[in-house]
């Protein structure tokens, strides 16, 4: 594959859904592209606009969010590993409106509680604190979730 067959395919690629520098590394670097040619990519492809790291990272948090219920921890930790910059993810996790988010909470963590077949309150409470950090959602937020639905 050369510099302009290179190119054309990752136009396509990035014409049909969203994606990040570390993304198309990885694609280009399966048909054995030399790196100064996949960087000559990157970088047109930049000015050209069909990669956005911010605006993939926007998309990101809001498809996690909405989709897969995850937290922000989840969400920050999983934009890190596809090597988008720490201002990029703050900014895009900044985005999240605070409301909607412990709604998300308390939806997933009820949901879970139908689940568990125990009787024991300390069980139960320390089974849904664990889902809630596999999710990616705080700690504090998790147990004053918690505490709302004991009360309930």
């Amino acid at each position: 594959m050369n510099y302009q067959e290179a190119l054309s395919y990752t136009m396509d690629l990035c014409s049909r859904q969203e994606k990040c520098c570390s993304e198309i590394r990885e694609k280009l670097g399966k048909f054995r592209l030399p790196g100064a040619q996949i960087e000559k990519v990157l970088n047109t492809l930049k000015e050209e606009g069909f990669i956005d790291e911010s605006r993939y990272a926007g998309m990101f948090v809001r498809d996690k969010l909405r989709f897969n219920r995850w937290g922000r921890i989840k969400i920050r930790y999983m934009l890190a590993a596809k090597q988008i910059p720490e201002e990029i993810i703050s900014d895009a996790i900044h985005g999240i409106d605070d409301h909607n988010y412990l709604e998300i909470l308390r939806q997933e963590l009820t949901k879970k509680r139908r689940q568990i077949k125990d009787d024991n309150p300390f069980t139960v409470r320390n089974k849904l604190a664990r889902f809630g950090q596999q999710r990616g959602f705080e700690s504090g937020l998790i147990f004053q979730v918690l505490d709302e639905m004991n009360k309930a």
